[in-house]
């Protein structure tokens, strides 16, 4: 790990117009593509089974579990990426001077204020290790992780820049400065470092990015092949 000293921030007052941020416009169009891509493209075999046989017309469809199944785990899906799509789109945070709120449907609002902030972490360059993580790389400019933690280590906020935008973290870092936390710096590190180092700063997806990825890839496999199955063409 390569870490330097907090220093002053070079944005300037007149810099940062808003204390309220949301999803950037290319995280809308993206989440939108990925909704699309999960419901439609992945499902495609599922979709052309039950439309082109007219299935709903099936006396087995709703009486029959295992016949039921294709669709039942399609729903289900439909309902998970609806979920953290709108998730996503919804989301806004709030930063001032006194701490922060974020909301979005479908999460539980998280307040909270600086006197309760133990430690922010601000990493510039985190390694996943992993092609389709780093593929999602933060621009030069940003941070790659933000992480607002309380007195016991527990992490109660990640700022990032994918989501919220550079500016976000700019206000984030500039307000806990002017509350008096103690920010960390951090150049370079790799995801497995700063687990060990600070182990509640990234979610479970954060540190297992590839394992998440396998298993999207064998859900979608065993669908279709249980789609083929029950189903046919």
């Amino acid at each position: 790990m390569i870490s330097t000293p907090d220093a002053a921030s070079p944005v300037r007052d007149g810099d940062l117009p808003t204390r309220t941020f949301g999803p950037p416009a290319a995280v809308v169009i993206g989440t939108l593509v990925v909704g699309i891509v999960f419901l439609v493209v992945l499902e495609f075999l599922v979709i052309i089974s039950f439309v082109g046989q007219r299935l709903w017309r099936d006396p087995a469809l709703m009486h029959d579990l295992v016949f039921t199944l294709p669709l039942l785990i399609w729903v289900l899906m439909a309902s998970a990426v609806t979920v953290v799509c709108l998730r996503v789109l919804t989301s806004w945070l709030h930063i001032d001077g006194d701490g922060f709120v974020l909301r979005s449907l479908f999460r539980r609002t998280r307040t909270a204020r600086w006197q309760d902030v133990g430690l922010v972490i601000a990493a510039r360059d985190i390694d996943r290790g992993s092609p389709a993580a780093e593929a999602l790389d933060a621009p030069e400019t940003a941070y790659d992780g933000v992480y607002v933690m309380d007195s016991s280590g527990r992490r109660i906020l990640a700022v990032s820049s994918r989501f919220f935008g550079p500016r976000a973290q700019e206000m984030a870092l500039r307000r806990a400065r002017e509350a008096g936390v103690r920010i960390e710096h951090i150049d370079a590190i790799t995801h497995l470092e700063l687990g060990r180092q600070v182990p509640q700063a990234m979610s479970f997806v954060d540190r297992h990015p590839n394992l998440l990825l396998v298993a999207l890839i064998l859900f979608y496999i065993g669908h279709n092949l249980l789609t083929f199955i029950v189903w046919g063409l």
